[in-house]
């Protein structure tokens, strides 16, 4: 019965959100996979704003992105929690919005996430892109979907609903399976670290970090479809951000010729310095206690975003904090099924000879990675994890960069490093810190 009421709940703001689409036509993007999906959307949304000043560009200031998700995203709903009377606000709100409110962007940019069978069908009745972009295809979500190639299955259903523009990515092992099925344009492009991948359609070279004035930076040389050379400079660190940041520029110059007639690389010069938002818990520094460096990746993991972190990471500590030990601080990766044993024992092997200390989160870390990283120290849950880390800092003299990466429901690993802030109004750049979270770690940790 709860779940039958459920999916009439769903249906409802289906309905509304398919009808506020039919009355006012915004254009589309829509970005699917299984990792790296809200950085790609929200990098390319904010430099989209800052290109088109003149246009309204819409997309979820939260990671809404499922079968809810998505609608409250159309209905332009930026708060929502799982309450009787926060639903019955919410809906309220929607139905008038639906109903009533006139246009309120031109270009519309959502996050499509499924861990079910039936939901790539379900959100594709609502709304249909004009561009789409596919990053990789993961394990995450494997106990659902049974295997990589189901998933897969589901998500590059966006391809015969695309109408206008797709990006590929060639590291994805089903782009070169499903490629053959796309009727619009194609752009293939990698976010491999290696420089010889072929047949990419994007193209940059000399990648560089440096710090400036206080920020780490980074830049890179950028050739356009067009051969126009750039210099991009930015606040984001993280090879994989590179490939968004040109993505970007490829929709940039496709909306600019749809609205203006006119390639956006003929406005733009030589060196372009982009200046982001950083996300909450998504690669962002924070100075801690005793002069240590905080790098904080704690809103998720997957196998591959969990290697692309520590591959940044070691090249952050590398380049620019090298006179730093590092610390890792790892929690478990979860909905692996089949591949959870082989999965944390491939990261214990990656990170082995990587880190003077790595603390360890929660029973698969315990189960798989601590034997084979022997070294490693276990924790039963974070807040234990974030008191050892007081105390060991407090009481040390050594320099340490510390990374923080993965976080869910009985983990919250974002609060071991909460309390070794050196920054109070840090606290509120961190994932989870709504009242509703609060109250649930609170509870969590009482009785854990």
């Amino acid at each position: 019965m709860k779940q039958r009421l459920l999916q009439v709940y769903f249906q409802i703001f289906w309905l509304l959100a398919k009808y506020y689409i039919k009355r006012h036509s915004p254009f589309v993007i829509w970005v699917t996979g299984s990792i790296w999906k809200t950085s790609c959307r929200m990098i390319i949304t904010e430099l989209l704003q800052q290109q088109l000043p003149e246009k309204t560009i819409s997309t979820s200031s939260k990671n809404f992105n499922w079968e809810l998700g998505l609608s409250l995203s159309i209905l332009w709903i930026s708060d929502y929690e799982p309450r009787l009377l926060s639903v019955i606000k919410t809906l309220i709100k929607t139905c008038y919005i639906s109903f009533f409110w006139g246009k309120k962007y031109d270009i519309i940019f959502l996050e499509y996430w499924i861990d079910h069978i039936w939901e790539m069908d379900f959100l594709l009745s609502i709304v249909k892109p004009e561009i789409w972009i596919v990053t990789k295809i993961d394990k995450v979500h494997s106990s659902q979907f049974e295997s990589k190639e189901v998933i897969a299955n589901q998500k590059y259903k966006l391809l015969q609903s695309t109408q206008q523009l797709s990006f590929l990515n060639r590291d994805d092992e089903f782009s070169s399976i499903y490629e053959k099925t796309i009727a619009s344009q194609k752009v293939f492009y990698t976010t491999s670290w290696e420089k010889d991948i072929e047949n990419v359609d994007i193209q940059w070279l000399n990648y560089t970090l440096e710090k400036k004035d206080g920020i780490v930076v980074s830049s890179f040389d950028f050739t356009s479809p067009h051969k126009h050379n750039l210099k991009i400079t930015s606040n984001l660190i993280g090879q994989e951000n590179i490939w968004y940041i040109s993505i970007w520029l490829y929709i940039a110059d496709t909306l600019h010729i749809k609205y203006y007639n006119q390639s956006i690389f003929s406005l733009i010069g030589d060196d372009l310095y982009l200046g982001f938002t950083l996300q909450y818990s998504r690669f962002s520094y924070f100075e801690g206690i005793k002069k240590s460096i905080l790098v904080d990746s704690s809103y998720n993991a997957a196998p591959e975003s969990m290697k692309k972190v520590l591959e940044n990471f070691f090249l952050l500590s590398q380049e620019i904090f090298s006179d730093y030990e590092i610390i890792l601080c790892l929690w478990e990766m979860r909905e692996l099924w089949e591949y959870t044993k082989t999965e944390h024992e491939n990261l214990a092997m990656y990170v082995k000879e990587k880190a003077q200390h790595i603390f360890i989160v929660w029973e698969s870390m315990k189960q798989y990675f601590l034997p084979v990283v022997s070294q490693a120290k276990y924790f039963k849950n974070s807040k234990i994890l974030w008191e050892f880390l007081q105390e060991k800092l407090q009481k040390d003299d050594k320099k340490y960069i510390i990374l923080f990466k993965g976080s869910q429901n009985t983990i919250f690993m974002e609060e071991s490093l909460k309390y070794i802030l050196i920054h109070d109004d840090d606290k509120k750049k961190i994932c989870r810190q709504e009242d509703f979270w609060l109250e649930k770690k609170n509870n969590f940790f009482d009785k854990s």
